[in-house]
C-alpha cells in the first residue's frame, strides 16, 4: 500500500514543508508526478528535496481552500536505493526502491516508488539526492542524538565555564572552515550550520534583552533562513517559493512590530537572513506583489503616497487609528516624530498611520510655523458621543 510508504507533512503559514530540526533544503521541482510500482497514484505536483527526505504536494487545491488535496513526505533513511529512468517518449524518472517495512513473502517484489519529471529537472534533482543520500544527515543527527544523551560532564565554577565555552568557539570555527572548503562539504555539514546559526542567534538574543532597545536592531541579529529559496533551487517557481518563504519569514516578526513594516526595512531584514543568497529589488517586489494571489497571511500596500509595505492580514486601520487617536488624547498633540518615538515605529510608517487616521476623520491636523502636529478630531469625538 502506497499509503504505508509515506509520513504525514505539515506546513508552514505559506504552504511549504515546515523543516524538521536540522533539515535544510537542496532542490525543488515542479509538475512531479508519483507513481508506485508502475501505477500513477498522484499527478502533477511540487517536489522538495531536503536532506532528510523528499515532501510532495499537489498542485491540485482543496475547495474553497490554498490546501493541497494530497501532500506527503518520504524519509530519505526508507530508501534502499535509487536510480535514473529514461524511455523513449516518456518523461525521465527517478527510481526509489523502499526498505520494506514488513517481511516480505516468497515472490513478492520489494515496494518502490517512481517520480517522473515533466518540466525536465531529473538530472538536477538526481544529482542532489545522491549528494543528500550519501552525506546521510539523519543518520548523523541521530547518532549525535544518542551520543549527547550518554555524556555526563560536570562543570565547576567560573573556570569550568569557561573551558567550556572556549571549546565551543573552537568546535564552531572548525566547523565553518570545512563547511565553506566546497558546496558538498557544506551539504555534508548544512545541519551543523543550521545549528550554529541558532545558537548564534539565541546568543544575541540573550545578550540583547533589554526591552528599552530598538526592535528593528534586535532582528538584525536574527539568522532564520538556514535554506534560502534560489533561482536555480526553484527554477520558474522562484517568485511563487521566495513569495511563501519571505511570508513565511515575516509573518511572526509583523507581529512585533505593529503588523507592518516598510519593503526597504524588509529587504533589508531578509537579505541580512539570507547571508550570502541576497535577493534583488525586483525579484522582491515581483514575490510581494504574489501576495495575495498565493492566498498567503501577508499583503503588499502601497500608500498613495507610494511608500510601499509589507502587512499582516490581521492589521486594521482602523484600530490604529484609535491607537494613536488614544495616545493623544493621554498625552495632547504628537507628531510624526513623537508617535515613531512612542509607538516604536519608523518614521515613514508614523506618518503614514497619522495620514491614514486623518483621510477617516479620527484626526485633525494643525500646521504651523511651529511643525505639523495632530489633535483627535473633537468634531467627530462629539458626534459620537450625540452632542
Amino acid at each position: 500500500d502506497i499509503k504505508g510508504c509515506f509520513e504525514p507533512l505539515t506546513l508552514t503559514a505559506s504552504l511549504r514543508p515546515e523543516p524538521i530540526p536540522g533539515e535544510v533544503e537542496v532542490c525543488f521541482a515542479n509538475h512531479v508526478r508519483v507513481y508506485y510500482r508502475d501505477e500513477l497514484t498522484h499527478e502533477n505536483g511540487s517536489c522538495h528535496l531536503t536532506s532528510h527526505r523528499i515532501a510532495w504536494l499537489s498542485n491540485k487545491r482543496k475547495q474553497g481552500s490554498k490546501v493541497p488535496v494530497h501532500m506527503f513526505a518520504l524519509p530519505l533513511k526508507r530508501v534502499r536505493s535509487y536510480s535514473p529512468k529514461k524511455k523513449l517518449f516518456s518523461s525521465p524518472k527517478i527510481v526509489l526502491q523502499l526498505l520494506p517495512t514488513t517481511p516480505l513473502q516468497p515472490g513478492v517484489e520489494p515496494p518502490f516508488i517512481m517520480l517522473s519529471f515533466r518540466d525536465g529537472n531529473r538530472d538536477k534533482f538526481y544529482e542532489q539526492l545522491n549528494i543528500a543520500y550519501q552525506n546521510r544527515a539523519w543518520y548523523k543527527q541521530d547518532k549525535s542524538t544518542k551520543k549527547t544523551g550518554g555524556e555526563f560532564t560536570r562543570v565547576v565554577g567560573i573556570k569550568g565555564l569557561m573551558q567550556q565555552e572556549k571549546k565551543r568557539m573552537k568546535e564552531a570555527e572548525k566547523e565553518v572552515n570545512e563547511a565553506f572548503s566546497d558546496l558538498n562539504a557544506l551539504m555534508s555539514n548544512a545541519e551543523k550550520m543550521v545549528k550554529l546559526a541558532k545558537r548564534c542567534s539565541d546568543g544575541m538574543a540573550a545578550r540583547d534583552n533589554n526591552e528599552e532597545q530598538d526592535q528593528f536592531v534586535k532582528m538584525l541579529g536574527e539568522m532564520g533562513i538556514p535554506s534560502p529559496v534560489t533561482r536555480e533551487l526553484a527554477g520558474t517557481k522562484y517568485h511563487e517559493q521566495l513569495a511563501r518563504q519571505l511570508a513565511d519569514f515575516m509573518a511572526h516578526r509583523l507581529t512585533a512590530m505593529g503588523g507592518m513594516i516598510t519593503l526597504p526595512d524588509a529587504f533589508c531584514l531578509f537579505n541580512r537572513a539570507r547571508c550570502t543568497e541576497m535577493v534583488s529589488p525586483d525579484d522582491m517586489l515581483n514575490a510581494c506583489r504574489m501576495f495575495d494571489e498565493l492566498g498567503l497571511p501577508v499583503t503588499f500596500r502601497k500608500f498613495p503616497s507610494q511608500v510601499m509595505v509589507i502587512q499582516a492580514k490581521s492589521h486594521s486601520d482602523a484600530k490604529m487609528a484609535q491607537r494613536i487617536a488614544r495616545h493623544i488624547e493621554k498625552n495632547g498633540a504628537v507628531s510624526a516624530i513623537e508617535i515613531s518615538e512612542d509607538l516604536r515605529m519608523s518614521l515613514v510608517l508614523a506618518q503614514q498611520h497619522l495620514e491614514s487616521a486623518e483621510q477617516v476623520g479620527v484626526l485633525c491636523r494643525d500646521q504651523s510655523e511651529d511643525g505639523l502636529f495632530f489633535y483627535v478630531n473633537m468634531f467627530l469625538s462629539e458626534e459620537n458621543d450625540g452632542r
